[in-house]
């Protein structure tokens, strides 16, 4: 896509954004404004192009071949049902300024028939590895407390101190503690839980959806 712009910064991108999918049923009171935003082609047509690339009212007419003002007209009716936003803002070469449009979320889901996925999968995602980071950390508590707790083996007489520990022997010496002991079992209870939960939560739904 050819730009009007002399300089076109690259913008972020919706996962850059860490934007989630945006989940609306029939039941919700924003349903009726965003499928009236959505009702035109020319609409629909705006959206998958933000959701490919964000870029400006300009760029989306030449793209779409279509008038500035009808995009712009789109463009309002979409930012009121929430589902496009101004992430920057871009000059011509004239130095006007040119907003850039992006969506709101990573994807547009409209269902029924089904409930709403609580917490979603990334929520979930991001509660698994912090739950393993504290888990580490405990872990490391445990084995430093270990450490510290076990009597070191005399040096013979005459002979030096023994040296330091390389990583490689301290990490053995974590995965054969205690505090190996506490993480591996920890991790595994962790991960056992999150997959119980994504087949209670998200089998089911895909089940449906490729049987229909």
């Amino acid at each position: 896509m050819s730009s009007l712009l002399p300089l076109k910064p690259t913008p972020s991108s919706a996962s850059d954004r860490g934007l989630e999918p945006k989940l609306v049923g029939f039941e919700d009171e924003s349903v009726d404004q965003i499928l009236s935003a959505v009702s035109s082609t020319t609409a629909r047509r705006i959206l998958m192009q933000i959701y490919e690339e964000p870029t400006t009212a300009s760029d989306m007419a030449a793209e779409i071949d279509s008038s500035v003002q009808n995009i712009s007209y789109h463009l309002d009716r979409l930012q009121d049902a929430e589902l496009v936003e101004v992430v920057e803002t871009w000059y011509s070469e004239q130095g006007r300024e040119m907003d850039v449009y992006a969506p709101t979320n990573s994807a547009l889901v409209l269902f029924a028939g089904a409930e709403r996925t609580t917490p979603s999968l990334t929520t979930a995602l991001r509660r698994v590895f912090s739950a393993v980071g504290i888990v580490g950390v405990v872990s490391m508590i445990v084995h430093a407390r270990w450490a510290a707790l076990t009597p070191s083996p005399l040096s013979r007489g005459g002979e030096p101190p023994q040296p330091d520990p390389t990583l490689w022997e301290a990490l053995v010496a974590f995965g054969t503690g205690p505090g190996g002991f506490v993480l591996g079992v920890s991790v595994v209870l962790i991960l056992s839980l999150f997959v119980t939960w994504y087949r209670r939560t998200y089998r089911p739904a895909w089940g449906h959806t490729h049987s229909a």
